[in-house]
């Protein structure tokens, strides 16, 4: 393996330069950016919609872009050999697709999933949020994000009837809406 390579695994005939790997996480970079943009203005869009099926779709494709965006800064955080920072993405990803798993059934029925991955989020901020990797003020927004994301979750464990209109989600969704606009700030920043 050459040692110049930090992607492990791959072998000398498989090596990329590092202009090709620079050029490579730029156009990462721009994809996450991008997909963090679309899934938070849809999120912000789905709420204004009160046609179920069509708030539900433009629910769907605000997760489905948060995944690729997560999943995608999941990687460049791993390689970079942030672990933690890359867990709390990993995480995040996961917590939107348990969402995206119970929004097909509506705002009612699927009240367990969105409990579940709102309570998701809450060791994934905390994982991206608690080391010094990102700048301060993504950090303390979605840090202060969990808070109002674990009692909406655990509020939904508990029986009580909880919408993404209620109070605890909209205080976590802005909060973390703020988050992910420094994130892809910092994102576009470095291209």
């Amino acid at each position: 393996m050459n040692p110049q390579c930090s992607y492990t695994g791959l072998t000398n005939d498989l090596y990329l330069s590092p202009a090709m790997i620079n050029t490579q996480q730029k156009a990462n970079d721009r994809l996450a950016a991008g997909s963090l943009f679309l899934g938070a203005l849809l999120g912000i869009a789905g709420m204004i919609f009160q046609e179920p099926l069509l708030q539900v779709a433009v629910f769907e494709i605000s997760s489905l872009s948060l995944v690729v965006a997560l999943s995608v800064l999941t990687f460049k955080y791993f390689r970079s050999g942030n672990d933690l920072v890359a867990a709390g993405y990993l995480i995040f990803a996961v917590g939107e697709s348990v969402m995206t798993a119970g929004a097909a059934g509506g705002m009612y029925q699927g009240m367990a999933s969105f409990g579940a991955g709102m309570l998701l989020y809450v060791p994934a901020l905390l994982l991206i949020s608690l080391p010094k990797e990102l700048p301060i003020i993504p950090r303390i927004t979605g840090f202060v994000a969990t808070i109002p994301f674990a009692i909406a979750g655990f509020k939904i464990f508990l029986g009580e009837e909880i919408t993404y209109t209620s109070l605890f989600p909209s205080i976590g969704y802005a909060l973390l809406t703020i988050t992910m606009i420094f994130w892809i700030m910092g994102l576009l920043k470095k291209n």
